[in-house]
């Protein structure tokens, strides 16, 4: 055992920015996101071939956030926008953590939702956290086991899943992805697209990497591995949760401050889910490591996705793009983010589906503001609203799952 768990890795990259690719796999393939260097190389003709791919229509940005089970929220979200005839087609797609899980059936549209539901509204997530004997705590770098998240990702993301998205790439449509490298303690973003586009066993290997590296969770999950090449070496880089660094992302962290003149994003449509709440009701922590330990990193994400949205809505507002979001109000009964079993998952999704049957799923800054101040003020009130509903409005009870 000891042996198997001291098994060498290679050494990181020496250098924060350099050139270096997975083997087979052009530079380009991925970047950090505060690389400001590619961002001026890029950017410009990037929004540039979008707005040829969008035809004359506006451009259309979809971001989805991490959030853990809150995934399913976000899935059922994009179900029930389906069944209104609703569900915009985005040019771009980007995804953190579960969002990141999301994301190839968003981009691929509602022709996949039978598998996104399987994926998010099923008992496959029941067995997602197992934990590894005591012992085993001593020598690996993760509370649970990795397996049952590389058999999940490894059961839809298959050969075609692949050849549909570098379909969809070849069109000029853009789907990315972040994970959070921990030796550049940076968040890297992945043209998943372009992945795909690779094709073959080593494509399909990549993309569910990637997606496995994006979901695991710093201590929840161990770190992905991901081999590189670059100045005639090799060198292995450790990749985590984007959501470590990044709750989501509409543009690169360094394009917020910097002056861009992008025309062609001027009537652009953003629409962001946040798989989580921004804000929530007081209670009593436990004085516990793991109750201390996640009620910190709770917080942070939180916070981060707060101030994510704020940035995202005044660059959006820069360039005269529309902004819409939404998210878990504070009343809302959520059980966490790492409570996989059907019953919490079933009644995130969905909820998703009815807000975006009701036409109260996406909201503004302004309304999530009073909504957290009315949250505030008050005893803890559970209840089912949308996140666009009326102040006033009363929620019918959540579905019971069936059986």
């Amino acid at each position: 055992m000891l042996s198997a768990c001291a098994t060498p890795r290679l050494p990181a990259p020496p250098m924060l920015i350099a050139q270096v690719a997975p083997p087979g796999f052009p530079p380009n393939v991925r970047f950090l996101s505060s690389d400001r260097d590619y961002l001026v190389t890029h950017l410009n003709a990037a929004v540039q071939h979008l707005s040829a791919v969008a035809a004359g229509a506006p451009i259309r940005i979809l971001a989805l956030s991490g959030g853990g089970a809150g995934g399913a929220f976000g899935a059922g979200a994009l179900y029930g926008l389906t069944r209104t005839g609703e569900r915009p087609t985005f040019q771009v797609v980007t995804g953190v953590s579960a969002g990141a899980l999301i994301a190839p059936f968003a981009f691929l549209g509602p022709s996949w939702d039978a598998q996104l539901k399987n994926a998010f509204d099923s008992h496959r997530t029941d067995h997602l956290l197992r934990a590894r004997p005591w012992l085993g705590l001593l020598f690996h770098p993760g509370i649970y086991r990795r397996g049952p998240l590389v058999e999940l990702v490894h059961r839809f993301i298959t050969p075609r899943m692949i050849r549909a998205i570098a379909a969809q790439a070849r069109k000029g449509r853009v789907l990315l992805v972040a994970t959070t490298d921990l030796d550049k303690q940076e968040s890297v973003v992945w043209n998943m697209g372009l992945i795909a586009e690779h094709g073959g066993p080593a494509a399909l290997k990549l993309f569910s990497q990637v997606l496995v590296a994006s979901a695991s969770i710093p201590g929840v999950f161990p770190p992905v591995l991901i081999r590189v090449r670059g100045d005639g070496r090799k060198y292995d880089e450790m990749h985590v949760d984007g959501g470590t660094t990044l709750p989501f992302f509409v543009t690169s962290d360094i394009a917020d401050v910097m002056p861009l003149h992008l025309p062609e994003l001027k009537g652009a449509q953003v629409y962001v889910i946040v798989n989580g709440q921004l804000s929530t009701y007081p209670k009593t922590t436990p004085e516990t490591p793991m109750a201390v330990l996640s009620g910190g990193f709770s917080a942070a994400l939180m916070h981060a996705a707060r101030r994510a949205l704020v940035l995202s809505a005044l660059f959006a507002r820069h360039f005269g793009m529309h902004f819409r979001f939404t998210y878990l109000p504070i009343s809302y009964p959520d059980h966490g983010s790492l409570d996989f079993k059907f019953s919490n998952m079933h009644s995130l999704f969905d909820y998703g589906v009815r807000c975006a049957e009701a036409r109260q799923l996406w909201t503004t800054l302004i309304q999530a503001i009073d909504e957290g101040q009315r949250g505030a003020t008050q005893m803890p009130i559970r209840s089912n609203r949308c996140p666009a509903a009326p102040a006033g409005a009363v929620s019918r009870p959540q579905h019971k799952r069936p059986g």
